[in-house]
């Protein structure tokens, strides 16, 4: 099993994405990647914007656009910036813009960081609808992004 764990080191939180192996002392983690500082934000109200998509992409970006303009980001040149935090919006990527590192937003319930959408953005189709629409909804979930049933259906048409 496969999930993010935030990681306390001195003053500051970090998040792995680690899974759980079986040894013989019993269950440890395997760190499989690191995803970035951890910087809190709490999501108070967020409105849909349903529109019309031309790819998963533009889908993806619209949502946490979305999102990030609920937690007062402000759109700067193709960028939405708060603090020292910056989303590029033609790459999706979050970024802290003095160090050029990786961030990753702790929104209730889940983290948005550039492998939470990458997760989505790579998510593939197969034959079955019911594994797919509860892989994709757990994406979805962990990365923090509220979606709509009808903004779900949305996307998954466009995969």
């Amino acid at each position: 099993m496969s999930y993010i764990r935030i990681k306390k080191i001195q003053q500051h939180e970090y998040a792995y994405f680690v899974e759980s192996i079986s040894t013989e002392k019993g269950p440890r983690q395997r760190v499989k990647q690191y995803l970035g500082k951890v910087e809190h934000h709490q999501l108070i109200e967020y409105s849909t914007k349903d529109t019309n998509h031309n790819s998963k992409k533009e889908f993806l970006t619209s949502l946490v656009k979305n999102h990030l303009t609920a937690l007062n980001f402000i759109e700067k040149e193709n960028k939405l910036i708060k603090e020292n935090i910056v989303f590029k919006l033609d790459k999706c990527l979050i970024l802290n813009t003095k160090s050029e590192k990786e961030v990753v937003l702790a929104l209730h319930p889940g983290f948005l960081c550039n492998f939470t959408l990458r997760r989505i953005l790579d998510f593939k189709k197969t034959e079955d609808l019911c594994k797919d629409g509860n892989t994709l909804a757990n994406f979805f979930q962990e990365a923090g992004l509220q979606i709509t049933e009808k903004e779900f259906v949305q996307f998954y048409k466009l995969l």
